[in-house]
């Protein structure tokens, strides 16, 4: 890639944890991109934001210092299953939301929060929960 585009970035996105079991990956990377869900590892809302700092902390020390770090993709669910101590609800959401944003600003973490609408099509493999992670709701109304 970098031979047929020279004047461009490369990056790849991930689970957070995969830039650490897979060096490789991360030395070819000049910006890395990563998913981060401390609802899908059973997190509870309380302990959610020290949790995703861990998670970005983690990738950091394996980018190294001259890499620029993205959390690509962060959220909460605002209905649904509970997923070990995860409980989505619309507390929770909010709660996660503005954690996420504050910590951005403060610490200028580039954050890509998912997602912009409700996807009622998304609870397959997912779950309940999968239809439930947007800002807005699938009629595009703000939910809060």
């Amino acid at each position: 890639m970098k031979s047929a585009l020279p004047n461009t970035q490369v990056g790849y996105v991930d689970a957070y944890y995969e830039f650490t079991i897979n060096p490789r990956i991360t030395e070819a990377c000049e910006v890395v991109l990563i998913n981060c869900y401390p609802f899908w590892e059973g997190c509870h809302i309380d302990y959610s934001l020290p949790y995703m700092q861990q998670m970005y902390h983690q990738a950091k020390a394996a980018a190294g210092n001259s890499k620029q770090v993205i959390i690509a993709e962060t959220g909460w669910p605002s209905k649904g299953t509970n997923f070990g101590d995860s409980l989505p609800s619309e507390q929770n959401f909010k709660k996660y939301f503005i954690n996420t944003q504050l910590w951005a600003k403060r610490d200028n973490i580039d954050v890509m929060y998912f997602t912009s609408f409700d996807e009622s099509w998304k609870v397959g493999a997912e779950g309940d929960v999968g239809a439930y992670w947007g800002i807005w709701n699938k009629e595009e109304q703000l939910k809060f």
